[in-house]
């Protein structure tokens, strides 16, 4: 079976390539000593930032795990319909009528609907 990292996995094994590359890339320049320590310090956050405008610019941000919810089309008809099925089937209180359901609104709303 194959082990596919998760994304807790993969952001960890991204963050060590990056505070490795910072530190590599740190002891090789020519900076004088003093100011190696600051950089250090500051290089990681840049990484992480650059890491994050990639990431939005390649559309990988966000949760994948909920998902956006659909645009849908809004049905003027059918929203009238259904105001007009509530008034029949449904008290002054909001209350359903007695054998009033939920299905015989929506199949009168529907019914509505197709004479519009």
């Amino acid at each position: 079976m194959i082990h596919l990292p998760t994304d807790a996995e993969r952001a960890a094994a991204l963050r060590a390539a990056a505070d490795y590359l910072v530190q590599t890339g740190v002891a090789m320049t020519p900076l004088p000593p003093v100011l190696k320590p600051a950089v250090s310090q500051v290089a990681p956050t840049v990484v992480e930032n650059l890491a994050l405008e990639v990431a939005k610019i390649l559309g990988s941000t966000g949760n994948p795990t909920v998902p956006k919810p659909r645009k849908k089309r809004k049905d003027p008809k059918m929203s009238k319909a259904l105001k007009q099925a509530n008034n029949r089937y449904r008290k002054k209180n909001g209350a359903l009528r007695s054998g009033a359901t939920q299905a015989k609104i929506m199949s009168y709303a529907h019914k509505l609907r197709r004479k519009m």
